[in-house]
């Protein structure tokens, strides 16, 4: 049996399905007012909870990407080598996780935000270690993407 490209999509990226399904729910309930008597269906939370389920998977991927920025930077500009091998495999556990949330329709939304993303890394390691990091991230969002 063939999938449907809603299928596909669910399967290979999880983030847009719930952006396409979302919207055609929408598009479905404003042009068929008579759906909106199905009391037993209440349109507008199904679809907000849809919408949720992808700003879920998208926050967790930023915050895994933040946490991967972070450990780097320690790597690199933080003075303490006995560190440096749990940074280490923090990163790859970091990466590994987002492996596992990230869809490839998140990339452009992350390329917008990724210098705020990286920033947020730099105040907390600055905090942290007290040391002044580059302004500019020293990684390419391609490398630090699964």
């Amino acid at each position: 049996m063939s999938q449907t490209l809603s299928e596909l999509t669910y399967e290979k990226d999880y983030y847009q399905w719930t952006i396409e399904q979302a919207q055609a729910l929408r598009e479905l309930v404003n042009t068929h007012q008579n759906l909106k008597q199905l009391k037993t269906l209440d349109w507008d939370n199904i679809i907000e909870e849809i919408e949720a389920l992808g700003r879920s998977e998208y926050s967790a991927v930023t915050s895994l990407l933040m946490r991967q920025i972070e450990h780097l930077l320690k790597i690199d500009y933080v003075p303490l080598p006995e560190c440096r091998n749990k940074w280490k495999s923090e990163v790859i556990a970091f990466k590994k996780n987002m492996k596992r949330k990230f869809a490839p329709s998140m990339k452009p939304k992350l390329e917008k935000e990724f210098s705020e993303i990286y920033q947020d890394a730099v105040d907390i390691v600055e905090t942290e270690y007290e040391i002044d990091l580059p302004k500019q991230c020293p990684y390419g969002l391609t490398d630090l993407l699964p």
